[in-house]
């Protein structure tokens, strides 16, 4: 077993010796040392004494014991049972000590299988590894297990010839741990800490950047912010000190020093200058750093290889073998010493990149500020920040802004408004709500210092969206002062993009035909300027605004348009934006009215690029839109184990950034999935929340989704008399037709009716709902306002409207794979053949649906969870009538007569339509109509299909007697 140190080997060893014990293993364990490497035999010593003090003593080595004397000086001080083993040959009494131990080794196991584990080999002296390369072809069918671990960047001359010969003889596997990712590290942090959320995103990041996955050197961490108080809590790094690090744990600091004590004085100063280049660094750099020849830094480098410091990662660079082993190093040296040479390696990298500045900013940035050089600092640092941003490296950036503002403050002077906005931005993205508030009202400060009305208009703008995510009076407020001033800028893109905002509120508030006459307004004005980044987010705001009013076919045609806009200006974050949007067109609420012909597997795939995309640029925000919106058309589609998955993850992200809206769509969205897994009590604790949290950030048209979907919840857990009076708190007088949220309203209003034993209201309303579906081209109808319909009419004893209304919705469904909602209507068809006694029908409609509800159980990922909906749903289904024999085999051979599967087996035995219709006696049209029938209940299109299901059948009839044709 292998990695560097601190990787977690030890752990591991120690992990299988202890289940090793629990299966019956008897286990040694023996450990070498950096001092062992001169001590012959110095790890096994613990091995032998450990087997001794187990076995009873010196009386358990037998005819071992003059071998073994020679190792242990207390069992040649003992009485001998054994006369000494005379002196002889060097070789052989090599070959005879080595004998006995191995048999002594081997034979603790004592008809037991036994683990012998030696660590840390690569501090093993040369007799030792002869001896377990000795042993270790001795264990050949033996019921033994040697483990050995070791460093692999520490691997001398004699451990690598040993490590060759057992590849070579195939007498050993090798396992190599590497470093933790940081999926695995937030795992591990949670458990250290005991944390029931997820570790903070910039938590995380800050003890990965440093510790880089190692298990030891994490911990190691934690003990010196623990120690230092620079530790808020278990989830918060206070702030760090001004170089930016973290206290160096005493062990790492330790091991470095060690390291470098053997190095020449000249190369311990190409070690202190390449810590301070970086983690890492470039030859041609440290060249001109140092003014040296080519020959003779590439010395003092193979000197910082053997000694294990640095690694060579390409010809021209070169790296720190860990981030701690840089730190160590830089802590190392005095204040002024490391401003000194900021200073040279500044002026160094500005000569080398002199062609092309551009290339070289993020370290001079770094560099410059670290230098204490404020000028060049405050221009780079706003530079490089500019370029991070481009780059959709928002963590950099504000690193690199933060320098900016740091050198302005240095040189006493009045950072441009811009600078702070630029940081607020930065860190906006990151979801750090407070620092960018302190950003955007810094900007908004300074420019109404200076007087300028156009930075003030901007930060008003930023403070109105930075708020619309926690609360929505007070965004609309920035929103609606950002609109004033742009009106007297006299410029027409400010105005555009304001009257987007504010339309975007108006969406969320509810106000559908306000919003689409400002983004229209504001559409306009960037036609005009031919400002197609303009255009391309205006069409996105386009989309939302129609969708929230209902009309998901032209919401849907805009976000196309965006779509292919954002692609061609490459503008990753809007791209992100629409493409999570379109997914969410395949939502449940969808179902309530009409969508485009759009594949729902096409729309899963957008949601995926959508979250890979905001992933990729670290926008926090956007990520938890993006899972809400592809949980959503999961679950729509029955895909419940990723829903859940993707919901949940959304949650995590917008509980750590503090964002309302998104932390409400998420809770929504798992109350919804809990209320389709028939599972009320989780809806309504997930609903409530939900609810509770729209109410707080204000949003009217969350307030009445979260209202409509915990009505149902209420009325799934059977409290009607709540279902009724949230509903009736939220249907203002308002068509159902007005928005989305007031369709999912009346829809939850009708369903409450059908309950209440009131057809004749669910009828009225499904009637208005399914009237009120906007108009398209090509468009799906709205599928649940007409199974609503289909019930209500059933109820109303109205059978032949009723089948027509759930055939329509049978339809709609299937067409946009919303099985959830399939199987319901399923059911719903199978209750009303039950009522009108067509066996038959009620029959085909069950076992469709069983076979649905089945498919869904099977993505449910928590076992309870999936037989308790399986249970549930299946209980919702008509009881079965006792059948006829007669009929019960026609239900078994997929609805065929007898006369049918009669004729079925004759095509089997490959007779024409006229053959058949000889062999049964019957007219050949007959039995092309029989024929005809097959095809179509059994879903074929060809006679060879029909020959292979009669087969599988057992249809097959004896060869007939009647003459061929």
């Amino acid at each position: 077993m292998s990695g560097e140190a601190g990787v977690g080997k030890s752990r591991l060893a120690a992990e299988g010796a202890r289940r090793a014990a629990e299966r019956g293993f008897r286990t040694l364990r023996g450990a070498c040392f950096e001092s062992d490497r001169a001590l012959p035999f110095a790890p096994l010593l613990d091995l032998l004494r450990a087997a001794l003090a187990a076995g009873g003593g010196a009386d358990q080595l037998g005819v071992a014991a003059p071998h073994l004397a020679r190792l242990l000086p207390e069992l040649a001080a003992s009485p001998p049972d054994h006369a000494p083993v005379p002196a002889g040959d060097p070789e052989q009494e090599r070959r005879r000590l080595f004998d006995g131990l191995a048999h002594f080794l081997v034979r603790q196991g004592d008809g037991w299988p036994l683990l012998l584990a030696v660590e840390d080999i690569h501090w093993a002296d040369e007799t030792s590894l002869d001896f377990l390369l000795h042993l270790a072809r001795r264990l050949a069918a033996r019921p033994v297990l040697l483990l050995l671990t070791y460093r692999d960047d520490e691997a001398g001359p004699g451990l690598r010839r040993a490590l060759a010969a057992l590849d070579r003889e195939r007498l050993a596997a090798e396992v190599r741990l590497g470093p933790l990712s940081r999926d695995d590290t937030a795992v591990m942090l949670r458990a250290i800490f005991d944390l029931g959320r997820p570790v903070r995103a910039d938590f995380l990041e800050a003890i990965y950047g440093i510790a880089e996955g190692n298990p030891f050197f994490t911990e190691e961490i934690l003990r010196s912010l623990l120690a230092s108080g620079a530790l808020a809590d278990a989830n918060t790094l206070r702030d760090r000190r001004p170089g930016g690090g973290f206290p160096i744990p005493r062990s790492v600091r330790e091991a470095v020093r060690g390291r470098a004590a053997w190095l020449s004085a000249p190369t311990r100063r190409t070690l202190a200058l390449a810590a301070v280049a970086g983690r890492r660094f470039d030859f041609a750099l440290l060249r001109e750093v140092e003014g040296c020849d080519e020959s003779t830094l590439l010395r003092r480098i193979k000197e910082l290889l053997v000694a294990g410091l640095v690694v060579e990662e390409s010809a021209e660079r070169f790296a720190f073998r860990h981030a701690l082993t840089r730190q160590a190093v830089y802590d190392a040296l005095l204040a002024r010493e490391r401003r000194a040479l900021h200073r040279r390696v500044a002026a160094a990298l500005g000569r080398l990149a002199a062609p092309a500045p551009d290339a070289h900013l993020a370290d001079l940035s770094y560099h410059a500020h670290a230098a204490g050089a404020w000028a060049e600092s405050l221009e780079y640092g706003r530079r490089a920040g500019e370029q991070a941003l481009s780059l959709y490296a928002p963590r950099a950036a504000a690193e690199h802004f933060t320098r900016a503002l740091d050198a302005a403050r240095q040189l006493a002077v009045l950072p441009e408004p811009a600078l702070h906005r630029a940081r607020g931005l930065a860190r906006e993205t990151l979801g750090d709500f407070d620092a960018a508030r302190a950003d955007h009202e810094a900007a908004l400060a300074l420019a109404r210092a200076a007087g300028d009305r156009r930075a003030a208009w901007r930060a008003t703008l930023d403070l109105g969206a930075l708020w619309a995510g926690r609360d929505h009076a007070r965004a609309g407020e920035y929103y609606r002062e950002a609109l004033g001033l742009a009106r007297g800028l006299d410029e027409a893109g400010d105005l555009a993009q304001s009257l987007n905002r504010l339309g975007n509120w108006h969406a969320n508030a509810d106000h559908a035909a306000e919003a689409m006459r400002h983004h229209e307004e504001a559409l306009v004005l960037f036609r005009g300027l031919g400002d197609r980044p303009g255009l391309a987010h205006t069409l996105d705001l386009l989309g939302m605004a129609a969708v929230l009013g209902g009309d998901f076919v032209r919401g849907t045609a805009h976000y196309e348009e965006a779509v292919a806009l954002f692609r061609e200006l490459d503008d990753r974050r809007g791209l992100a934006s629409s493409l999570a949007a379109l997914a969410d067109c395949g939502n449940p609420l969808s179902a309530c009215t009409a969508l485009p012909e759009v594949d729902p597997a096409v729309l899963v795939r957008q949601g995926e690029e959508a979250v890979r995309l905001a992933r990729a640029i670290g926008w926090r925000s956007g990520e938890a839109f993006a899972l809400g919106c592809l949980a959503l058309c999961l679950a729509g589609q029955g895909n419940y184990g990723r829903a859940l998955a993707a919901a949940r993850g959304g949650l995590a992200i917008a509980e750590e950034i503090g964002h309302l809206q998104w932390a409400t769509h998420a809770r929504w969205t798992l109350g919804i999935i809990a209320l389709d897994l028939l599972a009320p009590a989780e809806a309504l604790l997930r609903l409530e929340q939900a609810h509770a949290v729209a109410r707080d950030s204000g949003s009217p048209h969350w307030v009445r989704a979260t209202a409509a979907a915990l009505a149902r919840a209420c009325r799934a857990a059977g409290d009607l008399a709540r279902a009724a009076d949230l509903l009736a708190a939220m249907l203002d007088g308002e068509p159902p037709g007005a928005t989305l949220s007031h369709r999912v309203c009346w829809f939850a209003r009708a369903e409450l009716a059908l309950d209440e034993g009131d057809p004749a209201l669910a009828l009225r309303i499904a009637d208005v709902l399914v009237a009120t579906v906007p108009p398209g081209a090509s468009v799906r109808a709205a599928p649940a306002p007409l199974k609503i319909r289909g019930q209500a009419l059933a109820a109303l004893g109205r059978p032949d409207e009723a089948a027509a209304a759930l055939d329509a919705a049978d339809a709609a469904a299937r067409a946009r794979g919303a099985r959830p909602l399939l199987w319901r209507i399923l059911t719903a068809q199978a209750a009303l053949h039950h009522a009108r006694r067509s066996d038959d029908e009620a029959a085909r409609a069950g076992e469709a649906a069983r076979a649905l509800i089945a498919e869904l159980a099977d993505t449910i990922p928590t076992g309870t969870l999936r037989s308790r909906f399986r249970e549930a749903a299946l209980a919702l289904l008509p009881p079965e009538r006792p059948t006829s024999p007669r009929q019960a085999a026609k239900r078994a051979f997929g609805g065929l007569t007898a006369r049918e599967r009669q004729v079925a087996a004759l095509v089997a035995g490959g007779l024409t339509n006229r053959q058949i219709a000889d062999e049964l006696s019957i007219a050949e049209d007959t039995a092309t109509v029989h024929v005809k029938h097959i095809l179509g209940k059994l879903g074929f299109a060809s006679r060879a299909q029909i020959a292979a299901w009669a087969a599988r059948q057992g249809l097959l009839e004896p060869a007939p007697t009647t003459p061929r044709a």
